[in-house]
């Protein structure tokens, strides 16, 4: 802002500057409207006897007997009950030394007071870059497309940006160098006397390594280049000779374990089968005691029958005859698993 002798009040700016509001009562007060906008500026409490507001001893607004004005520009317009005084479609040429010269209802001043106003052409848009640089610093520019003497002011993470976080320029510069790994969301706020616009942008440069249509890409870049690759093999933030041995050593590792114990069940699942075919078998024999009817065969009244465990090799079953004249005792054998 521009310095004066006086006070000066600006009050607020509405619609990226379109329209301003300022206090005009004071002696010496500054006011700043929009080119091509409008301003509008409280001259008094109440309407007085009469008054004029002139520009270089040249009347624009002039009022008697407490009524309305009876001579005021197109652009201009006065409400009595406030005394508020509106101009539309600022000019260059409205900026200049302003006069209000209040009086009594005899002709004699009561006030005589002036303003300066400056017309100044608000920032209506920004442009806002980000570039990655060799080692992963970020060089961020911001540029008002127009507007008068823009001022600049940086905040990282809703929080003013802070020198630390500079490898070069200022945090009122319009063009400053991130270091090395700080990341977030940079907001570039761009303000004159008359508006105030920001733009952000979200800090996120990688370092990517891979091929794109064939081509190697080995550099630092925005985390949205990645879908320049083919095969992305990018890492977030670090550098390309990273050692990947320890990992494949380690992966290797536990499948030779994994290897060794799958060999170690196999082994133990055939011990234990063979083991099982080696067992010794148990046979039982049914004994019966036949009758023959064509001869008589006085039977002890009490047989005892024994029963032993057979052993049998592993050979084919033979077929035993029995005669037919004689009594027989035969054993039906069951081979059991």
């Amino acid at each position: 802002m521009r310095a004066t002798a006086g006070l000066v009040l600006w009050l607020f700016t509405v619609s990226q500057g379109m329209e301003t509001s300022c206090d005009g009562r004071r002696k010496d007060a500054q006011c700043y409207g929009p080119l091509a906008g409008e301003i509008v500026i409280r001259l008094m409490d109440k309407i007085p006897f009469g008054f004029n507001w002139e520009k270089e001893q040249t009347i624009l607004v002039r009022a008697r007997n407490g009524k309305s004005p009876s001579k005021i520009p197109k652009r201009f317009s006065f409400t009595p009950s406030n005394g508020m005084l509106k101009i539309e479609n600022l000019m260059r040429n409205d900026s200049g030394n302003y006069t209000l010269i209040i009086f009594r209802n005899n002709g004699t001043q009561i006030e005589n007071r002036t303003l300066q106003l400056f017309i100044e052409a608000p920032v209506n848009s920004v442009h806002l870059t980000s570039d990655c640089k060799s080692i992963g610093e970020q060089l961020i520019s911001c540029s008002a497309n127009d507007g008068d003497s823009p001022q600049y002011k940086w905040s990282l993470n809703q929080k003013p940006l802070q020198d630390s976080d500079l490898l070069s320029g200022s945090v009122q510069a319009n063009s400053i160098t991130l270091k090395t790994g700080v990341s977030g969301q940079l907001v570039c706020s761009v303000r004159n006397n008359v508006s105030q616009i920001q733009k952000e942008v979200q800090l996120s440069c990688v370092f990517i390594n891979c091929t794109s249509n064939g081509t190697l890409i080995s550099k630092w870049l925005p985390e949205f280049a990645k879908i320049m690759c083919d095969k992305p093999t990018f890492g977030n933030q670090s550098h390309p000779s990273q050692n990947y041995l320890p990992i494949m050593g380690g992966i290797l590792s536990a499948l030779l374990i994994l290897l060794l114990i799958g060999l170690a069940v196999v082994c133990r699942q055939k011990k234990k089968k063979s083991g099982i075919e080696d067992q010794e078998e148990l046979t039982y024999a049914d004994v019966r005691i036949v009758n023959q009817s064509t001869r008589s065969i006085k039977v002890r009244e009490e047989v005892e029958v024994e029963y032993g465990q057979v052993k049998f090799s592993e050979r084919p079953r033979r077929t035993v005859k029995t005669a037919k004249d004689d009594a027989c005792v035969y054993a039906q054998v069951y081979r059991g698993r």
